[in-house]
């Protein structure tokens, strides 16, 4: 018995499309289109004994199995944005019992998913990370310079107070640092997008997380780049590292309204 895995939702007319390109899959599954109407669904055929919940949701949780099929995954919408043009992505591990179980979820809400496509038609997702060392001061302050002064110029006791008011004041500079480069980040990052999503952002480790942001743009767009590569050279220079991905499906904003 097999399970199909639903990768994305196309429009119906990329179907043929999709299954002549033959694409690989998941553990090398060949991929191919269940239509209905017109929406299409992204699909490879995979072992029910493999991939049934009990079994998937054990599987899940190691890294070394789940990689390479996350990759899988989404190297496959990759290629089926190329196909298609517009693509509503599915996270990991959408499974169904057989074409006409597919082919409900598809008529499920159908028009929405219409429109969603529309929405998204020939638009990609970047994903745009700002991050320093968590060790750093993006840039020294007067408060701290005059501090630095009067540490080396005091006993070691008041020496002792002095530096972890230091401690004190950098971290604050360093807090409004980070709000401001963000805030910089953004803005020339949402005038070269349609939509942007600003993602929560992890704390504590070596780095400091300023920002992560999706954005939504036209995928043959080189603006998005240009702003990119603008804001790398600008916060680069004060100790920030710009990290982006993209152009992807819009696994962000095809779940968004």
């Amino acid at each position: 018995m097999t399970l199909r895995y639903v990768y994305s939702i196309a429009p119906s007319f990329s179907a043929p499309d999709i299954d002549r390109a033959a694409l690989a899959g998941i553990d090398d599954s060949r991929v191919r289109a269940i239509a209905e109407s017109d929406l299409a669904a992204v699909t490879s055929d995979l072992p029910e004994d493999e991939w049934r919940d009990d079994v998937l949701n054990e599987r899940i949780r190691d890294l070394e199995w789940l990689t390479p099929r996350a990759a899988a995954h989404q190297e496959v919408n990759a290629r089926a944005l190329e196909l298609a043009g517009a693509l509503i992505p599915l996270s990991f591990g959408a499974l169904y019992r057989g074409d006409d179980r597919v082919r409900e979820m598809l008529r499920d809400d159908r028009d929405a998913k219409v429109r969603k496509l529309d929405e998204l038609r020939g638009k990609a997702e970047w994903v745009v990370t700002l991050t320093r060392d968590a060790g750093d001061v993006p840039l020294m302050t007067a408060d701290l310079v005059a501090l630095d002064r009067e540490i080396a110029a005091s006993d070691p006791g008041r020496a002792y107070l002095l530096e972890k008011r230091r401690t004190n004041v950098a971290t604050a500079a360093a807090e409004r640092a980070d709000d401001d480069a963000a805030r910089r980040a953004l803005d020339a990052l949402a005038m070269v997008s349609e939509r942007t999503y600003r993602e929560p952002v992890p704390r504590g480790g070596p780095d400091v997380v300023a920002l992560r942001v999706s954005l939504l743009a036209p995928r043959s767009d080189p603006s998005v780049q240009q702003a990119i590569a603008r804001i790398t050279t600008e916060l680069g220079d004060e100790g920030y590292r710009v990290h982006s991905s993209g152009p992807w499906p819009a696994y962000r904003f095809g779940s968004l309204p």
